[in-house]
């Protein structure tokens, strides 16, 4: 509860604003096009305030999630006078781009967004896909995978870094992929099938698996291992003569509070240093020795280059998301419902302003993806029917397309049931 205010400012700011600009794109091509455009809103619900001018009421609505654009004569049943200015008065053409361009503002409101931050730099911390730890009786365990393995590919896909392998594990669970990895210099492959469990901000697919952190590390400044003398690039060789393969092997030596004697490599020299003794911290267990932190900035182009490619690598996993569950594969509980989307929007809104903007770039290309799909009702469904039309050579008549509308509609609110139902079932009332 102490979070809720967070995570309601997080919604309306994630939500209003990327909707908001989504309905902006249809507004904005109906405008160029000289399409009577009848309501601009922001905001849902009833009209608080606003302004007319040619021809549209410019308005603020009560709800504060995102926004509408209302066009003349944008169905066939919406009193449509034949007049040179309604929507469906024009050319097949010109309505497909009006439709498309909502989706189209999503997607580079994502592009743009990263490629935003990539230019104003954004801490990192990278992690070779290197396996660390196993956890024993989880699926990496039945599947052969040791410590030390480097996973290359899921699913012939390329692993660049750790955060890759999460990525694809997390959005596949209870579906069987192939791993390719490498031990002892062999490239060898098996099956992990990650089961579903549920996280923090919902049901996700776990292989039960760490990455290996190498032992060069990041120093917090005034920090217990500062004042031993660490710094930061330092590569620790061993921990009160216990030689230390990952950082992880320091914990036992952290964990009484005791003087911690370490052996560090640096600029080829090797160095006695002894961490001061510190009153054990759950959120510092090592007294400020941390992964090393790579803080990078790009200039415009390679930054809308990294862009686009984070982008086309995310919406891969979208589409393989919904292959799963069109396959029987996937589960509805595995959708994020407005409930979890305010958690995860307060939480980045807690975090900071490039947190948020980070999360407000793959929401929009989700929304982006989502309304593209051939499904009646989102644009993805109506740009469908003109693809049919423009192959049929003629419009489909007002009965069919009524039934379309009518079937999408009641698939989608099946669909919005259920997300909700299990949203409120995972986030509200098992946690109290």
């Amino acid at each position: 509860m102490a979070n809720a205010p967070s995570s309601v400012l997080g919604i309306i700011i994630v939500l209003g604003v990327l909707i908001f600009v989504h309905e902006g794109g249809h507004f904005l091509v109906a405008k160029l096009f000289r399409v009577r455009v009848l309501v601009f809103s922001l905001g849902f619900g009833k009209r608080l305030f606003g302004f007319h001018r040619g021809g549209t009421d410019y308005r603020v609505s009560a709800i504060p999630l995102g926004g509408y654009v209302r066009m003349a004569g944008d169905t066939p049943e919406d009193g449509r006078t034949g007049a040179p200015d309604e929507f469906l008065s024009k050319p097949k053409w010109q309505r497909f781009l009006i439709l498309v361009a909502g989706p189209f503002m999503n997607l580079l409101i994502a592009v743009t967004f990263v490629a935003g931050l990539n230019i104003s730099g954004m801490p990192s911390f990278p992690l070779q896909p290197k396996i660390g730890e196993l956890v024993p009786n989880k699926p990496a365990v039945r599947a052969g995978l040791k410590p030390g393995d480097v996973i290359v590919a899921i699913d012939g896909e390329p692993m660049k870094d750790f955060d890759d392998v999460k990525l694809v594990v997390s959005t596949h669970a209870g579906t069987p992929l192939h791993v390719d990895y490498v031990r002892d210099g062999q490239r060898r492959s098996t099956t992990l099938t990650p089961v579903a469990e549920q996280g923090e901000f919902g049901l996700i697919g776990i292989a039960g698996f760490y990455p290996f952190y190498e032992p060069v590390i990041g120093v917090s400044p005034g920090s217990p291992a500062a004042r031993g003398g660490l710094r930061n690039g330092d590569r620790i060789l061993a921990s009160n003569a216990k030689p230390i393969v990952q950082l992880t092997d320091l914990k036992p030596m952290f964990a009484t509070g005791a003087p911690v004697a370490l052996m560090v490599e640096r600029g080829g020299q090797r160095l006695n240093l002894t961490v001061p003794a510190a009153k054990p911290d759950p959120d510092d267990s090592l007294r400020g020795i941390g992964l090393p932190v790579e803080f990078k900035k790009l200039a415009v182009g390679p930054a809308v280059n990294q862009a686009f490619d984070e982008n086309v690598k995310m919406a891969r996993v979208s589409f393989m998301t919904i292959g799963r569950l069109f396959r029987g594969e996937g589960s509805v509980k595995e959708l994020s419902g407005p409930v979890a989307i305010a958690k995860i929007s307060g939480a980045a809104v807690r975090l900071g302003f490039k947190p948020l903007i980070s999360l407000m770039a793959m929401i929009s290309l989700q929304l982006g993806i989502m309304n593209l799909l051939p499904i009646p009702v989102l644009d993805g469904g109506h740009i469908m029917i003109l693809l049919i039309e423009g192959v049929v050579g003629h419009d489909l008549s007002l009965r069919v397309k009524e039934r379309i509308q009518q079937v999408g509609f009641a698939a989608l609110a099946t669909l919005m049931l259920v997300v909700i139902y299990n949203d409120v079932i995972t986030n509200v009332l098992r946690r109290g």
